[in-house]
Parts: C-alpha cells; sequence; structure tokens
C-alpha cells in the first residue's frame, strides 16, 4: 500500500512549487505571525471566520489550506499573502528605499493592527509637532 502511494505521488523535483513544503512554509508562518502578535490560535480562528477545529487541523497538518482560508486568516493577521506564504518580504518596487527605510517598512508589516494603528498617531502627532516648531508657534 506504502508503495502503490509514493507511486501516485508525483515528483516534484523539476517543478517550480514543492506543495508539500510550501504547505508546511505557510503553516510555521502563520504560527510565527501569531507569535509575534501574542495571539493565540483560537483568537485567529474567531478573527479570521474559521472554526478553531479547521485551524487546528491546518496547524497540524492534518489538512491542506484552501485558497479561501488563506485569505481569511491573511485578513485576521492583517498581512499580504507574500507575508503569510514568507515570500519576498519587500516588495521589487521599494528599490528607491534606503536600507534604514526598507527595514521599518519590514518592522512595520510585523506589527499588529492595533500596534500600526498607534505608530500612525504617533506619526501624525510628530509630524504636527515638526510642523509647529518649524513655523515658530
Amino acid at each position: 500500500m506504502q508503495e502503490e502511494k509514493r507511486k501516485k505521488e508525483k515528483n516534484w523535483e523539476n517543478c517550480r512549487y514543492h506543495p508539500e513544503e510550501k504547505c508546511e512554509e505557510l503553516i510555521r508562518h502563520i504560527k510565527k505571525l501569531c507569535d509575534d502578535r501574542g495571539m493565540s490560535y483560537y483568537a485567529l480562528a474567531k478573527d479570521a471566520e474559521v472554526s478553531p477545529s479547521t485551524l487546528h487541523e491546518l496547524l497540524s497538518g492534518k489538512t491542506k489550506p484552501y485558497l479561501y482560508t488563506v485569505y481569511k486568516l491573511c485578513n485576521a493577521l492583517d498581512v499580504s499573502m507574500m507575508e503569510i506564504l514568507g515570500e519576498n518580504m519587500v516588495l521589487e518596487n521599494t528599490g528607491d528605499l534606503n536600507k534604514k527605510e526598507k527595514e521599518l517598512l519590514l518592522l512595520y508589516r510585523k506589527c499588529s493592527r492595533t500596534q500600526k494603528e498607534h505608530l500612525e498617531m504617533y506619526l501624525k502627532m510628530l509630524k504636527l509637532f515638526c510642523e509647529e516648531h518649524a513655523s515658530g508657534k
């Protein structure tokens, strides 16, 4: 029976993607994103509107993810599809950014939704402060 299973499995050596490896990477990235945010898997399931058992089966490798579920997880984690898949974290269109700006962008992308909101508020306040001091108020 094991030999029949091996015969049915495709040899992915010469293919662009190795589905099993990509699923394992996805699971690792979801776990890391939750860990970075201090988010429980139950909270992720709730925010993504998927059942906790569905998420558990996905994270334990018992099932493979549907694209629809991955989109829901992206929304709940507030990350792009590229980020959740662990693809290049800085887009190609950032060539005009210097090293420090790219570093800040990566840090920003690792923030939770609340942290991003606080950071945005802080930057707006800092901008107003600088404008007021520049005009001599």
